[in-house]
């Protein structure tokens, strides 16, 4: 079955039908025809129903009922089960016609059809006026074959005059009607298998779910089915019937030959006890999905039963009917799901009996329809004329029932089965008899309702289910307060509330079966609910499988539970993935289940009681678990604490080296220090990257007069600073920090005092400074990861599952000396770069030993092998200390893998040895970077760190920075630019262009003896000549770098024929005037006097034919760029020139970087998006 043509061709065939059914509703509605008069009673049924629903939601209906009908009719044909013995939609091999109508033309119309014969025929032979005759008769034709099937399939074939059939589509028969769609993208291979009514139902709504998952807005009850709907795949649930209704059997049939049938049974060792359901017949063993969707459990359900039957000795033809009558039952919010669950059910009983349309026996898979009559007044006296008595728990049900398309089978009745059954009965026979115009609506619709709730007050064997999915924020407010008034403990998603929910639909000692997301394992949001359950039911079985199931979104788990108190025995458990973020296929994860050495755990339900949150870690050993016995927990002796969230981070934060640094507060110990200090940013701690040890620490906040303008902002959004700026008190304090989101490893980061902390950095602060070497150790170790693997398996750390991690003492005093040693190394590391806040000088400058170039990379190479060697033995020493603390050596290893350790991300790559493989190209682009530093101003080879980094410096101010600091005192060191502007060109046009500039740069730091060997060597690490580096690729590493917010902006023009960097902090109103009088007008002159050169040439009597026509082109070229700097004149620079814009480096680069528009070249990510704003992180 080709998943993805069913995919395309469902979609289509709904936007085909939508379209098609809008245009006949506005025909219908508009039009005064004979025809339509004919069908009056129609008519108004569909202007009745406009009346209750909107416009779209019925085209939306009519549509999924219309697209339901076709499917049917398309599968009956196909498999020849049509009751006339005649294709309705489908043509016998070798024709193109439907067979129906291909009968009708040779005048041979089923006895069994309510049709018009005579029109039908005068129609076909044209008797009959019509513009499309043989359309005209096929649609009474096939609206016959419809009402015909009302009486074998009543749910999906509605009785006669009912208002879908007035909008029926127009075009049955062109190549572009729906049913040509339908018989092209429901292969006769296809039809086969019952399941592709599933695949189509998920596929038919899959448009409408995307479209609700994209809003930001809460799901509205009509749209909860698409959008909580996740398709099963065929072995899981095979899975989940053969350890439930398969297992139960097994147990009161021991000799049964059913588990030879069974590949997905598993074997648990509570089989050995006693405890199990009795049952005496094959009609006992009943089975409920409560979220049925298409019905792909229940008919594998119905194929396991069939063989269950006739092992016990039943007729091959009576087995469908009592399955459908005694064995299986389904609910469903969504009306086109339970239709098609019926359709598929009672295609699985007409395989097996070919009689079974004639029996009279309909699948019982329930929709769920709200009660109409909402008001309670209403319904006391339709009931006491009905002979039932209103009571308090009654009423409650019944409220209940008015919201029965939000609630479903969530829905749990107070009032038992048998007092709402016999209630139901009187409602019933009351509606039958009454004559009453406005009550005879009111009691049916009561009856209705009674009668759902009588079946949802029943209680079944086993329970199997793949429930919707939703968590509270996505819930609309009714289902919302409904969740946490009756599912307190599970409000969290509607999938663990129908996980309790099977408390009161499975019998005592019975069994469930459920696939979902693994989160409530794990998530402290569900511990109360994972107390209640491991209480409650026993796990007899457990897959957590990883991604793949259900897509590359999420991870799922499908388990099967027994309904018995205590809980007795192990459960068998299997993890079938490796890394959770590792995406497989539903075959991969199939074949390791099948492999039965694969992820395999046995483990008593207990012990989970023994860890923290009650998370269900299977997989733990018993001396795993045992740390979590008797030790400290982290929050004994640290305060793991979650952050500010600003509300708008394009706003409040910047990235340090945007702002001016004499208004950045550094290393402040608490708000007075910072308040008083006047200064308006704080270093931010954001969380970021994976990274160990030390870094991620390039942000800052604006925490001016006390955070003013953020508390103001907060406030103002909602009602309470507090709300959004939390832990207040921890600002400023040294701690170890998080990144709350991961791709995958945690890792801890040691943090100075001085900062502020964001929700995505969370932190934790120590009583005992002491401790925070310990406890990066332990968290940064195997052993951390092990653990937070359980208490958080998903991508995010909370702070208060960071609180639960079990901490044992280290008696070892070296273990403090290698843990500064792993910070010290990632310390240098970070500020090795000169994005970091406490860069000094370039690296290779660091490692200069003579005046080659060279010979500092060699020692460059030599050094940070040796830190990364250290390193990475550090990581696995303390992996060894902590895994022997833990006596967890049979399920850990102390090795780190070489690209596991996080300095040099960018400057080298590990081998498997460890042995890095240094890219020269990185180490020469960073030198490179810093000499444009140097050239601007920011950096100087007489003085580390930064120079001139805030706004209005000046040369002068560079001076005596320099003079303070200078290392060695020197009248002829290299001087930055004097105008803040460096042109880059194709070639040397300007005597301060940025390749000469290098040049100086090369020479002042590595002599001019030298020289030569070092531009070589230079270029030969870049790859390319350093004019072609300059033009081409220095402002993208420029980017990249710094993180898209440059400090050196690029002026180009459109199609790069001129290019001027100039410094950002040294910006000053008159930079664009400097650079169009001093550069580009300048440089248009040069490039006229060359084209001057070239036309005298093209002229020359002396030049020769090939130098004339080189010339030529030359010319050519020369009034092409010429064109384009006079256009970037005039309409760009000259306006910024003559009407100077005054940045201010507070407003940030996002902001004054658009604020130069098409003058500069543009930064994907950045050009355009000034003014973005909203990101609560």
């Amino acid at each position: 079955m080709n998943t993805n043509s069913l995919k395309k061709f469902a979609t289509a065939a709904r936007r085909k039908l939508i379209t098609q059914i809008t245009a006949k509703l506005d025909y219908v509605l508009k039009a005064d025809s004979a025809a339509l008069r004919e069908r009056a009673d129609a008519l108004r049924q569909l202007r009745d129903e406009l009346t209750r629903s909107t416009r779209n939601e019925l085209i939306e209906r009519v549509a999924y009922t219309w697209f339901n009908r076709f499917v049917a009719l398309r599968f009956l044909d196909v498999n020849d089960y049509q009751p006339s013995a005649i294709r309705a939609v489908s043509p016998v091999d070798g024709f193109t016609t439907p067979q129906l109508l291909d009968e009708a033309k040779q005048g041979q119309i089923p006895d069994e059809l309510a049709v018009d014969a005579r029109r039908v025929l005068d129609l076909l032979d044209g008797r009959l006026p019509s513009r499309d005759p043989q359309n005209e008769a096929y649609g009474l034709l096939l609206l016959a074959t419809c009402n015909a099937l009302n009486v074998p399939l009543p749910f999906l074939f509605e009785p006669l005059a009912d208002y879908t059939e007035l909008l029926m589509p127009d075009d049955l028969l062109s190549p572009q009607s729906v049913l040509t769609d339908i018989r092209d993208g429901m292969t006769a291979d296809d039809c086969q298998n019952v399941e592709i009514i599933g695949w189509l139902y998920q596929f038919y709504i899959s448009e409408r779910k995307d479209t609700v998952f994209a809003a930001k807005s809460k799901v509205k009850a009509e749209d909860i089915p698409a959008a909580t709907q996740l398709f099963t795949p065929r072995w899981v649930v095979e899975y989940m019937v053969q350890n439930t209704l398969g297992k139960l059997w097994l147990r009161n049939k021991p000799s049964s030959g059913l588990k030879a049938l069974m590949p997905y049974y598993l074997e648990s060792p509570s089989e050995t006890t006693d405890i199990y359901l009795k049952l005496t017949s094959p009609q006992e063993l009943t089975l409920l999905d409560p979220a049925a969707g298409s019905g792909h459990i229940l008919v594998y359900a119905f194929e396991l039963l069939v063989h269950i039957y006739e092992e016990e000795g039943y007729g091959r033809t009576d087995i469908p009917s009592l399955i459908l009558q005694h064995n299986l039952m389904g609910f469903d919010i969504d009306e086109r799901a339970a239709q098609l669950a019926s359709f598929a059910l009672a295609m699985k009983a007409r395989q097996y009996d070919r009689r079974f349309f004639r029996r009279n026996v309909q699948p019982r898979v329930v929709a769920l329809h709200k009660l109409q009559h909402t008001n309670p007044a209403d319904w006391q006296p339709v009931l006491a004329d009905a002979s039932v008595t209103l009571t308090d728990t009654l009423r409650a049900d019944l409220t209940l029932m008015t919201h029965a398309n939000n609630l479903g089978a969530l829905i749990r009745p107070e009032t038992g089965e048998t007092t709402l059954q016999q209630a139901a009965n009187l409602a019933k026979a009351y509606a039958d008899q009454s004559s009453d115009l406005f009550r005879k609506p009111q009691a049916e619709d009561l009856a209705e309702a009674l009668a759902h709730l009588a079946l949802l007050a029943r209680k079944h064997t086993c329970v199997v289910a793949n429930p919707p999915y939703m968590g509270g924020a996505k819930m609309n407010d009714f289902v919302g307060k409904f969740m946490g008034k009756y599912y307190p403990d599970s409000k969290a998603d509607l999938m663990t509330g129908f996980m309790e929910r099977t408390e009161t639909l499975v019998q005592p000692d019975g069994y469930v079966g459920m696939i979902n997301l693994p989160s409530w394992m794990f998530l402290s949001s569900f511990e109360a609910f994972r107390k209640n359950l491991i209480q409650r039911f026993k796990i007899d079985s457990l897959l957590q499988m990883g991604r793949g199931i259900f897509g590359s979104d999420f991870g799922s788990v499908a388990f099967t539970l027994q309904f018995s108190k205590p809980p007795h025995g192990d459960g068998v458990y299997r993890r079938l993935f490796e890394e959770h973020v590792q995406v497989r296929s539903i075959e991969k994860i199939r074949d390791l289940f099948l492999d039965k050495t694969y992820g395999c755990y046995h483990t008593k339900q207990d012990n989970f009681e023994k860890i923290p949150g009650e998370v269900i870690g299977y997989w733990l050993s018993e001396q795993a678990i045992g740390a979590f016995v008797g030790s400290k927990l982290l929050n004994e002796i640290g305060d793991p604490r979650q952050g500010m969230a600003t509300c708008d981070n394009d706003r409040f934060t910047r990235m340090w080296y945007e702002v001016t640094q004499k208004k950045i507060g550094w290393s402040f110990t608490n708000g007075n220090e910072a308040k008083a200090s006047n200064k308006k940013w704080i270093p931010y701690n954001k969380g970021g990257a994976y990274r160990k040890w030390y870094g991620n620490q390039d942000l800052v906040v604006n925490w001016e007069n006390d955070g003013g303008e953020i508390t103001e902002y907060v406030t103002k959004m909602y009602g309470s600073p507090s709300k959004r700026i939390a832990s207040r008190s921890e600002y400023f304090k040294e701690s170890l920090s998080w990144s709350k989101v991961t791709s995958g490893s945690f890792a801890v980061r040691y943090f100075p005092k001085g900062f502020i902390f964001d929700v995505a950095g969370c932190s934790i602060f120590f009583k005992d400074q002491e401790d925070i070497g310990l406890v990066a150790g332990v968290l940064n170790s195997t052993v951390g990861n092990f653990y937070l693997g359980l208490l958080s398996p998903t991508l995010n750390f909370e702070a208060g599952t960071i609180a639960k991690f079990p901490l044992i003492g280290v008696q070892d005093a070296s273990v403090n000396q290698t843990i500064n040693s792993c910070i010290s190394i990632s310390s240098q590391d970070w500020d090795a770069r000169e994005t970091s806040w406490d860069f000094q000088t370039n690296e290779l400058l660091r490692h200069r030993t003579d005046n080659l170039l060279a010979n500092a990379v060699a020692t460059y190479e030599t050094y940070w092998q040796a830190k990364f060697s250290q390193l990475h033995e550090d990581e696995e020493a303390l992996n060894r200390i902590f895994i022997d603390l833990y006596g967890l050596q049979d399920e850990l290893a102390p090795d780190v893998a070489p690209d596991n350790i996080t300095i040099l991300q960018q400057e080298a790559k590990p081998d498997a040895t460890g042995k890095l493989q240094f890219d020269r190209r990185e180490l020469m682009a960073q030198f490179v970077s810093y000499a444009v530093g140097c050239i601007f101003g920011r950096y100087s080879l007489s003085k580390p760190g930064l120079v001139l980094a805030s706004q209005g410096q000046t040369l002068a101010d560079y001076q005596r920075e320099v003079e303070a600091g200078e290392i060695v005192a020197d009248e002829n060191a290299f001087q930055p630019d004097a105008d803040n502007i460096i042109p880059i060109l194709d070639e040397d046009w300007f005597a301060d262009d940025i390749v000469s500039r290098f040049r100086a740069f090369l020479r002042a730091s590595f002599g001019e003896e030298s020289f030569n060997q070092n531009l070589m060597f230079v270029e030969e690490c870049l790859g390319m000549d350093l004019r072609k580096y300059f033009v081409r690729y220095f402002y993208d590493d420029h980017i990249r770098r710094y993180r898209r917010r440059p400090i050196y902006w690029l002026f180009r023009s459109p199609k790069g024929s001129f290019s001027a960097l100039i410094y950002l902090h040294r910006y000053t109103p008159d930079t664009v005037a400097r650079l169009l009088n001093g550069y580009l007008r300048e440089y248009q002159d040069k490039l006229r006097n060359q084209r001057e050169q070239q036309q005298t040439l093209s002229q020359s009597a002396l030049a020769t034919a090939g130098e004339k026509t080189r010339a030529q082109k030359e010319i050519d070229r020369l009034d092409k760029v010429l064109g384009e700097l006079a256009q970037y004149e005039r309409e760009v620079i000259y306006p910024l020139a003559t009407d100077p814009i005054a940045m201010d480096l507070d407003d940030g680069v996002l902001v004054n970087y658009n604020r130069f528009s098409t003058a500069l070249a543009p930064v994907k990510g950045l050009t355009g998006k000034a003014g973005a704003s909203g990101d609560d992180e």
